[in-house]
This record gives structure tokens, sequence and C-alpha cells, in this order.
């Protein structure tokens, strides 16, 4: 690890709006943040461009980031504390733990923005969108709950519609090859994040859907 990436990591740890694997907190998120909102992850956030717009707009709901990557979510920590955006916090653990992190029903909705596309054959098992994440999705979602998904990756989306059509327990709500073309939509999906604007430029659409388990 980078000498850089080593104290953006210590500072996420320095930082009051951050947790991690030791912060197990199932059914209890909302007496230890101390808002009695909506609870909303982006799930791989990264930089948390999405997840700082969002509580920007909406401080009534509470959004956690989810990443494995400290150093990233360090950035955007200190961003939400330099804001005062008290609605916003960030949760470093891996994604196939976090059924053991919140109660069942607990999230209100879940976003996935533009994931790794894991593009071999063996690394399926990691995509986001597969069967076994969506079990845990399903788990801790409320009943009324949505999953929002974007991805600039048309093979990867393909392949995650192929996955939610099989899945007997999942509807899509809404779907579209071209996002920023399509009106009808809420603008929270229009959130433009330093890596959609990237792939916008280069002519390339950002596809979305929008699921809820029945």
């Amino acid at each position: 690890m980078s000498r850089r990436k080593t104290q953006k990591k210590a500072q996420y740890y320095e930082l009051s709006n951050t947790y991690d694997k030791t912060h197990s907190w199932p059914g209890a998120w909302r007496d230890r943040l101390g808002h009695d909102g909506p609870i909303v992850l982006e799930l791989g956030c990264g930089k948390a461009e999405f997840a700082l717009g969002m509580a920007r707009r909406h401080p009534d709901t509470h959004f956690i980031g989810i990443d494995v990557k400290a150093d990233r979510m360090g950035v955007a920590a200190k961003t939400a504390v330099a804001e005062e955006l008290t609605n916003l916090s960030f949760l470093r653990i891996h994604l196939n733990d976090i059924a053991s992190y919140f109660a069942q029903g607990e999230v209100n909705d879940i976003w996935i923005t533009f994931p790794d596309p894991f593009p071999k054959t063996r690394q399926i098992k990691h995509r986001m969108i597969n069967p076994s994440f969506l079990a845990d999705y399903k788990h801790i979602l409320a009943p009324e709950g949505y999953i929002h998904y974007k991805t600039d990756n048309i093979d990867l989306f393909h392949y995650s519609l192929e996955v939610f059509v099989k899945a007997p327990d999942l509807v899509l709500e809404a779907l579209t090859f071209n996002l920023h073309a399509e009106d009808s939509l809420p603008d929270d999906t229009r959130i433009t994040t330093t890596y959609e604007k990237k792939f916008m430029d280069l002519g390339m659409s950002i596809n979305y859907t929008k699921l809820r388990f029945i």
C-alpha cells in the first residue's frame, strides 16, 4: 500500500462518521446513528459521490456508504464532516458479510452504482448482483424497499437482467438502457459521479433498473 493510501486509511478511522467490522448493530442502527428516518445504503460506494449527492438532497434520510476500501471512503467521509452532513455515514466491511450487520427489514433502499464488472467467468461469484448477494439484500430490505442499480457496462447489465428475470421473487419496476435520456425517472437517478461523467463523455449510455422483492 502506498504512503498516500496509508494516510487516507488512517484518516478514515479518525473521523466521527466512520465504522468498520467492529460495529455490528443489527436492528439498532437508528439508535446508534441518532436518526429516526429511513436508512439507505450505497453498496461498493468507493468515493461515495452518489451518497454525498443523496445526503445533500435528503436530510431526513440517513445514508450509509459501504465499501471495503477505507482510503476511498475516507475522502468522502471528510467531505461529509466538512459540509456537516450528519445524515451520511460509512461502513467498512466485505459485502458478503452484510446480512450480519443489518436486521431483517432494517434498510429502506439499496443503491448499487457502477459495480466492478468482474468480467471473467471465474469471477461471477464476486458480482454484486449474483443470487447469493440478492438473498442477503432481500433479508435486510424492508418489504416496500427497492434496489436501484446503475452501470455503464452493457455486458454486465445483460448478465444482471438474466439473473433478475430468473429470480422468482424479484419484480422490475423500471428499466432503461439510456438513463439520461429518460425523463420519466426521478432526478435522484441522474446524480452524476465523476466515473459516470467520464463514460458519458465517451458516448456511452448509462443503464438503470429498479427492483423490488415479492
